[in-house]
């Protein structure tokens, strides 16, 4: 369905208004940034940021957004590469190690939307637009720990709704803390991030891998 042309001029609008929100919450942190300073970001009226947007709240979850959009495209790339569902499970969880390293600020930003959520009164449309993203990228990792079950590579008695959960739990808690270890993980605890990072990954999900011993004897080459 093609745009009208003031439908087109009002999606540049609002795609230039979170691209400032977003490089305010990243330079003043989500409570310092205001609206007087994400318009003149933006090069707008704070009259005219209030009409695309309801309050502050409902910018910081369009940029929220918009950084699970980036990442999700990125896993879904790496994942076309791979073969079983485990694999595609664990290159998600390395790109989202990517995702982390080289979107660091936005990472920061994003990983505190639980918080923020409560803090917001009623639910609006962006709010709600992220909620149902995000718990959509949740049933896909469920969907791919099924897909292990089905082709032998992940555990049969793995409960994929649980497992999905607890993973992005985890992890997140994992990259929180990284990201507020800042530079003393390799100062202090001689630890190489990078590879901290994939022992971790492997610690949480390595688990649910289904054994190459198992796999050969289902097949009858054991």
């Amino acid at each position: 369905m093609m745009l009208t042309r003031r439908e087109k001029e009002r999606q540049t609008r609002e795609h230039n208004m979170i691209k400032a929100a977003e490089q305010v919450f990243c330079q003043y942190g989500f409570e310092a940034a205001s609206m007087d300073e994400i318009a003149k970001e933006a090069q707008f009226t704070k009259r005219t940021l209030y009409q695309y947007f309801e309050n502050k709240y409902e910018l910081y979850f369009a940029v929220t957004l918009r950084g699970y959009q980036l990442l999700d495209s990125l896993q879904t790339a790496v994942g076309k590469k791979e073969k079983n569902g485990y694999d595609k499970l664990e290159s998600m969880y390395h790109s989202y190690y990517k995702f982390y390293r080289e979107n660091l600020q936005l990472f920061r930003l994003m990983n505190g939307w639980s918080h923020i959520k409560n803090q917001s009164e009623g639910e609006g449309p962006w709010e709600s637009s992220l909620i149902l993203y995000h718990n959509n990228m949740i049933h896909r990792i469920a969907a791919m720990i099924e897909e292990g079950k089905a082709d032998g590579s992940i555990q049969p008695e793995t409960d994929a709704q649980k497992t999905s959960r607890s993973i992005v739990f985890l992890m997140n808690g994992f990259f929180d803390q990284l990201t507020a270890s800042g530079d003393t993980l390799q100062a202090d605890y001689a630890l190489d991030q990078e590879s901290f990072c994939r022992f971790t990954i492997d610690l949480v999900i390595k688990p649910f891998k289904r054994s190459r011993a198992i796999l050969a004897t289902r097949k009858g080459t054991v």
